[in-house]
Parts: C-alpha cells; structure tokens; sequence
C-alpha cells in the first residue's frame, strides 16, 4: 500500500465494483474527498505495482477505524485485499496511542463480515444507521 497523490488519486477514483457490491461503499472518489475533509488518510492497495484497490483509515482518539476496502472488480480474489488490510492492521497496531482498531460495513454486506472475521475481527455491536461494527482481537 501507498498513500495516495496528485499522480494516482484519479486513477483510484475510476476503480470499480461489481454491480452487486455498489450498494455497500461510497464511490471511491467520494471516500477520497471525505477523506480531505474528515481527517482521514487514503491509501492505494497496489498488486504488480499497479493501483488496483483504496484502503481509508482514521485515528479518533486511539481508535483506529477501516472506514473503507475495497478492490476493482478485475482484480478480486487474488488476495489483494487480505493482504492490504493485514499491513494495515500491523501499521496502526504499531503506532503508540492505538488503544484498538475497528471496522464498519453496512448490515447487508455479508461478504464483509466474513472477509474482516477472518482476519481476526469480532462483531462488537450494531452501530449508527444499520451498520456492523467489529474490532480487531487479533489472530
């Protein structure tokens, strides 16, 4: 993963869903702008050093939020994001003031549950707006 800038961030910003998941995330060009406006940081996910996925992440008083994952439809289920969100879980961990670091996905995202459950996040609580919430316990 890296950060996104002037060169890459449109290219972010074209990435695609397939047509079953656009109901789950913001288009990537609105998580990059709330990401401007929230305090947030963008990162690209990269598989043979092409931008192919964002990761967004915030810090809110130690804890640590995934706000978004996701990966262009053409390259999912290579991994790419499994391994984007395990760097990035070891990236916050290390940082001094992480007291923990959570996660949220819209109720009907199945697919999500299963995907941050398996890398060692736990269903906490239903949060604002019909969303899951889960922490990382580690794995």
């Amino acid at each position: 993963m890296r950060p996104l800038n002037r060169y890459n961030w449109e290219t972010a910003a074209n990435l695609q869903l397939e047509d079953y998941q656009q109901d789950f995330l913001p288009s990537n060009l609105f998580s990059i702008a709330q990401a401007q406006y929230e305090g947030l940081t963008p990162l690209g996910i990269f598989g043979d050093d092409r931008l192919v996925g964002l990761a967004v992440w915030g810090n809110f008083s130690g804890v640590y939020w995934i706000s978004r994952v996701m990966v262009d439809k053409d390259h999912q289920e290579k991994g790419l994001g499994t391994r984007a969100v395990r760097q990035l879980v070891d990236k916050l961990k290390s940082r001094p003031d992480c007291a923990e670091i959570r996660t949220s996905f819209v109720r009907q995202n199945a697919i999500a549950e299963y995907f941050f459950g398996k890398l060692g996040f736990q269903r906490i609580a239903d949060g604002l707006e019909g969303e899951i919430v889960m922490r990382y316990a580690g794995k």
